[in-house]
């Protein structure tokens, strides 16, 4: 009995450490008065913050800015011990439905009465569950080309519309030892969502609508073909995404474009200020043997309050200030390259407006039409992926031996 207590009271202790700089149970009023509200987030929007603090009199929202595998770690922590949690967190779409189904997240029906309606069905859906609010959309993350503008020109390359176009250039700047992509090797979570983004492309998924793995996928072989091909001729570069190696390969011109979500574009930016004019921005291309031109997803964010808060009526207000309106979503552009999650927010000209960065391309018309993906159990879906990923570009299995393995483990393991 004694080492059964003893046992607890260390799990407690240690949840505590890993939650860290989790907020006290009653926050302290901020300076002049106001609620304070801690936000956990691994995006740098701090201005949209600031933006929402200077909007009103009564709440001031504290940026905690940390990598997003450790809110979801802390978070888990958190929800677990009830003790710990933020007042607001934001999360990847793609891994929110592992937090509502804890039965710790704040039930957000009633304060979102006025606005849920205002998204899109499917954005609903996401952020709902047997008929409760728990979240609501901040935005969503499709796809496009960054391309650098001045390797493009040196090399005679011009707009690109197909996929088979693109592996054209690549067989051009192979040549000088240029990269067209970097390919995430090893794989873990980017390797498997940038396989899922590509997947949208090709209006393909994993999993059905009701939640059943897809087999015998043929639109997931394609894909992994795709990039094997890619690695196996050189024309991507294997590397770890975010690693400085990363962004020195960039800067160096050693990788010629990426294709990737919107929100990238913030962090090209901020990484490679003085690169300012030498990127531009296309649509991504038309697969040759598709007739729709077709964007994916890397996901999109959800920002959510845990029930543990003690101020649960203001962090819901910021949650609907960011995500409901006009005002909120275009600070969240303005900060982070978010697309907006609400329609009505693309009435402002800025929608509309050139980037000097990206030698004046606008990014929000570079968007194209996309089909549903679906997300179940996420967290196992990119485990398995990414080993299997790994071992195929190790030339352990072949394309086909991975979405076979694939599908057969995530079946398994969700019980899908």
């Amino acid at each position: 009995m004694k080492r059964t207590i003893g046992a607890a009271a260390a799990l407690l202790l240690l949840a505590v450490v890993l939650i860290g700089c989790g907020k006290p149970k009653d926050n302290a009023a901020a300076s002049g008065g106001k609620i304070k509200l801690q936000y956990w987030t691994w995006l740098s929007n701090q201005a949209a913050v600031e933006e929402f603090n200077s909007s009103q009199d009564k709440y001031e929202v504290e940026h905690v800015q940390m990598a997003h595998g450790d809110i979801m770690n802390k978070l888990t922590v958190a929800l677990s011990a009830n003790a710990g949690a933020p007042d607001i967190f934001q999360m990847t779409q793609r891994h929110f439905s592992n937090y509502t189904t804890t039965g710790k997240l704040y039930d957000m029906t009633a304060a979102a009465a006025g606005v849920i309606s205002q998204f899109p069905e499917s954005l609903q859906e996401l952020v709902s569950l047997n008929g409760k609010v728990y979240g609501l959309a901040a935005d969503i993350s499709p796809a496009v080309l960054w391309y650098r503008t001045d390797i493009f020109e040196k090399y005679g390359i011009k707009t690109i519309d197909t996929w088979d176009q693109y592996n054209e250039a690549a067989a051009v700047l192979k040549k000088d030892g240029i990269y067209i992509m970097p390919i995430f090797n090893p794989a873990g979570a980017w390797g498997t969502n940038a396989i899922a983004m590509f997947l949208g492309t090709r209006g393909g998924n994993i999993f059905t609508a009701d939640g059943k793995v897809i087999q015998n996928n043929r639109e997931l072989e394609f894909v992994l073909q795709y990039f094997y091909d890619m690695n196996k001729k050189g024309y991507g570069e294997s590397i770890t995404f975010f690693t400085p190696e990363f962004w020195g390969e960039l800067k160096a011109g050693k990788i010629a474009s990426w294709p990737m979500n919107m929100a990238e574009g913030a962090n090209i930016k901020k990484n490679m200020p003085e690169l300012s004019g030498q990127w531009g921005i296309m649509a991504i291309p038309r697969w040759n043997d598709k007739t729709e031109q077709l964007t994916g997803f890397w996901g999109g964010t959800v920002l959510s309050v845990p029930d543990q808060s003690p101020h649960k009526e203001g962090a819901a207000e910021f949650v609907k200030w960011l995500c409901a309106t006009n005002e909120g979503q275009l600070a969240a552009s303005k900060t982070w390259n978010a697309v907006p999650a609400l329609p009505s927010a693309y009435e402002n000209s800025f929608y509309t407006q050139g980037d000097p960065y990206f030698s004046g391309d606008n990014a929000y018309s570079k968007i194209n039409d996309s089909t549903p993906f679906y997300y179940y159990d996420w967290s196992i879906v990119e485990k398995v992926v990414g080993e299997q990923l790994d071992l195929m570009f190790a030339d352990k299995i072949t394309p086909a031996q991975a979405r076979a393995a694939i599908e057969k483990n995530i079946a398994a393991e969700t019980k899908r």
